[in-house]
């Protein structure tokens, strides 16, 4: 297998990856065009259980949610074609991919299915089953785009001062890490999930389970915020652990018997796919904002990375407690 670097040119498979996700973008302005003179002033928002229309929202107010959703989409995709997006980027295309998919779906159906009606009144029917197909919409980009495995990284040399610590096993080294961005993004997502829920409330055609569907979506927002605002890493003879403060959650927990090799580096979330819990190929992170950071690689053959303050003190440290348990066993 061919290791990609973050240096590397961003490919041809790449650059196809990141137009599939203007066509969503473009079906909509097309069919907004086309349909111009032909859609109501409304458009269909729900269906009741008898296939009648039970809810409506203005035209102009769905055609705007389609185009900024797919049109923000397909910029962000373009903007990833950064060689700093690579290690993340299939994983990014995938949720943008979703949200392109079934924003323009929404419209593409609606529509569409309003002006073939006529003077009539549009019936979802099987079409319904578009909307869930829209919503893997990212598969196609996810696939398309080059395959990124992040390559080892030797760990930097030990600080001579740093060697007093290889003695004591009862050591502990602990910092408190505090993520404004992380409580920015999840403030105003939260806020604005939370107007959404409010303006559902006075609508009387809206069922019980559409308002608890945007409810437990804010509560989920909140909680991961909470969760990811600010934590608290450790290393001792436990080896290292990354916890909530706020929620009290381990959020990772590496053993001693599990740990390689430590040290520090800095790191861009971008390169990393961003903030908060990161998954790509071969590392995972605690990304909390960008500057230095603690990297462990793990013997199983991938790599973990938290932000964090002084994280050289952190790799010192737990690279002595690993030598040591090993000894021990």
């Amino acid at each position: 297998m061919t290791l990609v670097n973050s240096s590397a040119p961003t490919r041809p498979r790449d650059r196809a990856a990141a137009l599939t996700l203007w066509l969503p973008f473009m079906a909509v302005v097309v069919t907004g065009l086309l349909w111009l003179d032909r859609v109501p002033s409304v458009l269909p928002r729900q269906w009741g259980r008898d296939g009648a229309v039970s809810s409506t929202m203005p035209t102009w107010a769905m055609a705007v949610i389609a185009v900024v959703v797919s049109l923000g989409a397909a910029s962000i995709a373009t903007y990833w074609l950064r060689e700093r997006g690579a290690p993340n980027r299939r994983q990014v295309y995938l949720g943008l991919g979703f949200a392109a998919g079934l924003s323009s779906c929404l419209w593409l159906t609606t529509a569409g299915l309003t002006v073939a009606a006529g003077d009539g009144e549009p019936e979802m029917g099987a079409w319904v089953l578009f909307t869930f197909v829209a919503c893997g919409y990212g598969a196609l980009p996810f696939f398309l785009a080059q395959k990124w495995v992040a390559p080892r990284t030797a760990p930097e040399p030990a600080d001579p001062r740093d060697e007093t610590i290889e003695t004591d096993p009862t050591a502990t080294w602990s910092r408190l890490v505090t993520s404004p961005v992380i409580a920015a993004i999840g403030g105003l997502i939260g806020l604005g999930g939370a107007v959404g829920v409010f303006a559902l409330r006075g609508d009387a055609a809206q069922s019980a389970a559409a308002r608890v569907v945007p409810v437990a979506i804010v509560g989920l927002i909140l909680v991961m915020t909470l969760a990811f605002v600010q934590v608290r890493v450790t290393v001792d003879r436990r080896g290292l652990r990354v916890v909530s403060r706020l929620l009290g959650i381990r959020l990772k927990q590496v053993s001693l018997d599990q740990v390689e090799s430590a040290f520090g580096d800095t790191v861009n979330p971008l390169q990393l796919g961003g903030w908060g819990y990161r998954l790509t190929s071969g590392r995972t992170a605690v990304v909390m904002r960008g500057g230095p950071a603690l990297m462990v690689n793990l013997r199983r053959g991938n790599q973990f990375a938290v932000t964090v303050d002084e994280p050289q003190a952190a790799a010192t440290l737990l690279n002595a407690l690993s030598a040591a348990n090993s000894s021990a066993h």
